[in-house]
């Protein structure tokens, strides 16, 4: 490679074979690197191969005697007038830029300083408008709104004759006028104020009402005086019925305690129900029985008009709500129903009476004692009949209905106790003979169960 050729191409490597050619060129030619320039970088691959194969068929065209040297020095000769051209083109266009561009005396320089300078038209220009010694702007500005200007006058509070000092005046009248206004409609020295026609209005509607309340009153003072009374004893009914049931659980609990069972009031407590407290004592047979843990329900009440069927359903949701098979309702003496009396089997419940009178006395309460007693006997049957245990079932249920027999005549002894003073000690004391067979009767019955 000679040596333009070597300033041109810095490197330059060609692997080849009989079927492809692979190059690698660098150059720093600027007519190579010029040319190329004007092409976009996935076009310039294409553009050497181009130059290439237009100079291998210029080559192939000329003279075969077309000595490859002559070319060579031809080439140098042009390329070195191309740079001394270059190169004086260079030195003029420095020398020209530089007389343009100097700092001081270069044309630029003094032309932007003679427009933009301290001395140049465009300050000139804008100090003609907007300087705050004589600018037009500012001498505008100044004698519209500024403070010797009649706008600033016409605000000025201390000037009597400006808009604020009327703007306040007028206010301030106005003020004066509505809060005069105002203070004398609450005033009740002024016959047409508000609060005078409103005073005038509540008394004429308190008369109304007072005219209208005496004559109702008038009409309704008796019937009123009666449904006072009546509201009055039901208060004192249902108060009479708590202390009935608080006192008549001691008795319950004692009745318990002597048969060694257990007992609860339960009448504050939820049962197994949602939110239902019906049922209000429970009795548990104790261990000693023959049936422990079994549970008797107590329902108490002492109310008027209560109907026998609705006890009848009170006392089926009470075993529900207390988890019992066998249940008793006691009736305050004197609230029964009618078809109660003072002692009435149905299934396995009872309904009994209590006579509230003999409540502080030590007498025993006869009808819900029988009721107890026999339920047990039921009950501890039951659970024997439940084991498979050999039960003379028959003779249980002719000593049970002895039983029955026996606490109706109680029944109608203790009434004619109380009816009849003349034979009393003779009827007493068949009462409790007719109670100690009741109670031997009762014993054969748990013996036999026992066996």
């Amino acid at each position: 490679m000679n040596t333009m050729t070597s300033q041109l191409v810095q490197e330059f490597d060609i692997l080849s074979n009989n079927e492809s050619v692979e190059l690698f060129i660098k150059s720093h030619d600027p007519l190579i690197v010029n040319y190329l320039a004007l092409f976009e970088e996935d076009e310039k691959v294409e553009k050497v191969l181009e130059a290439l194969r237009v100079g291998i068929i210029a080559i192939h065209s000329a003279s075969p005697s077309l000595d490859t040297k002559v070319v060579d020095e031809k080439f140098n000769q042009v390329q070195s007038t191309i740079d001394s051209y270059l190169n004086t083109f260079k030195g003029d266009l420095k020398g020209q830029l530089e007389d343009f561009f100097k700092p001081v005396s270069g044309a630029i320089p003094q032309s932007l300083d003679s427009f933009f300078g301290a001395n140049g038209k465009m300050p000139a220009l804008l100090n003609q408008y907007f300087s705050q010694d004589n600018g037009r702007l500012f001498a505008l500005i100044q004698e519209q709104v500024g403070p010797n200007s009649q706008f600033a006058k016409s605000l000025d509070p201390n000037n009597k004759e400006s808009v604020l000092s009327k703007l306040e005046q007028l206010v301030q009248n106005h003020l004066q006028t509505k809060t005069t206004e105002i203070i004398n409609q609450f005033s009740l020295d002024i016959d047409n104020s508000a609060l005078s026609r409103l005073q005038r209005s509540l008394f004429e509607k308190v008369q109304e009402i007072q005219t209208t309340n005496t004559a109702f009153f008038a009409e309704l003072k008796q019937e009123l005086g009666i449904k006072t009374g009546k509201s009055l004893e039901a208060e004192r009914g249902t108060e009479k019925g708590r202390e009935f049931e608080t006192v008549l659980y001691d008795k319950v609990a004692e009745a318990a305690r002597r048969m060694g069972d257990l007992s609860e009031n339960v009448r504050s407590k939820v049962g197994v129900l949602k939110n239902r407290k019906v049922g209000d004592y429970i009795i548990k047979l104790g261990e000693t029985s023959a049936a422990p843990g079994a549970n008797i329900v107590i329902e108490v009440k002492m109310e008027e008009n209560y109907k026998f069927s609705a006890a009848i359903d009170e006392l089926k949701t009470a075993k529900e709500n207390r988890t019992a098979d066998y249940g008793i309702f006691i009736f305050a003496k004197g609230y029964e129903p009618a078809e109660v009396g003072d002692f009435l089997k149905l299934g396995n419940d009872f309904y009994v009476t209590v006579d509230k009178d003999l409540m502080d006395t030590d007498e025993p309460l006869l009808f819900f004692e029988a009721a107890y007693k026999i339920l047990r006997v039921l009950m501890i049957a039951s659970k024997r009949k439940a084991d498979a245990e050999e039960i003379d079932l028959e003779a249980v249920k002719r000593e049970i209905e002895q039983l029955l027999k026996l606490t109706s005549k109680l029944g109608e002894i203790k009434t004619k106790v109380t009816t009849i003073k003349n034979n009393s000690d003779i009827i007493l004391s068949l009462n409790d003979e007719l109670k100690l067979q009741f109670d031997t009767s009762l014993n054969n019955i748990l013996n036999k169960i026992s066996i």
